[in-house]
């Protein structure tokens, strides 16, 4: 009899044992909106918890859009700058306290006629103040605004923007025309979306004036 316990005792610890092994030590995180996510604790290195400052005034968040910013929907800018998708490998945002343009990556492998010569560089395309310079915030939610941008007589075109606050915002991609009915009014279509985050200054070119050395466009 003592030798069946024995028996069943060493079969309980390697049981034991083996369920041990077998578990890993999880960091859950329950948001608000009910997602959860997991985390193996092995690989955390660290944990922050970071304040993130919004505007209150369109002072406040006309300065905070100075800077250069980064999409993760690399498309954004094909569709901004009427470049074909597989010339673009990602697309960014440079704002000065003047003047605004989208810029994009040129994909390394590149050998278009137009755009070969740019391969793996980051080119920013028109930002003159007929393509528009115009950066409006919603005074009622300095969260909120418009980079906009006049094409020609009957077509412009926006980059939304929403959430905004120190390190990114939401962005909605909006292609207006006039209304061949009613010239007071615009038709719209809404094309792209995405989140652009800040990022640190680069190097980018600019057809016809060269490369800019971490600068940010000026008059």
């Amino acid at each position: 009899m003592k030798k069946i316990i024995s028996v069943l005792a060493m079969a309980l610890l390697v049981i034991g044992a083996a369920q041990a092994q077998n578990q890993v030590r999880k960091m859950v995180v329950r948001t608000a909106n009910g997602d959860v996510t997991r985390f193996k604790t092995a690989e955390i290195e660290e944990v922050n918890f970071e304040l993130n400052s919004v505007p209150t005034t369109v002072e406040e968040a006309e300065a905070m859009l100075v800077g250069y910013w980064k999409c993760n929907n690399q498309f954004m800018g094909s569709i901004f700058n009427k470049v074909d998708e597989d010339i673009v490998e990602s697309t960014y945002i440079i704002v000065s306290e003047d003047l605004w343009g989208v810029a994009f990556k040129i994909a390394d492998s590149c050998t278009d006629e137009e755009f070969g010569m740019y391969a793996g560089q980051i080119l920013l395309l028109e930002y003159s103040d007929y393509y528009g310079n115009n950066i409006s915030v919603n005074s009622d939610d300095p969260t909120t605004g418009d980079f906009f941008r006049i094409v020609n007589s009957v077509e412009g075109e926006s980059l939304s923007f929403k959430n905004l606050d120190q390190n990114s915002f939401d962005a909605i991609y909006i292609d207006y025309r006039r209304d061949e009915n009613d010239l007071y009014n615009y038709n719209h279509e809404t094309k792209l979306c995405g989140t652009f985050n800040r990022v640190e200054p680069f190097e980018y070119v600019i057809p016809g004036y060269g490369l800019m050395k971490n600068g940010l466009m000026k008059k």
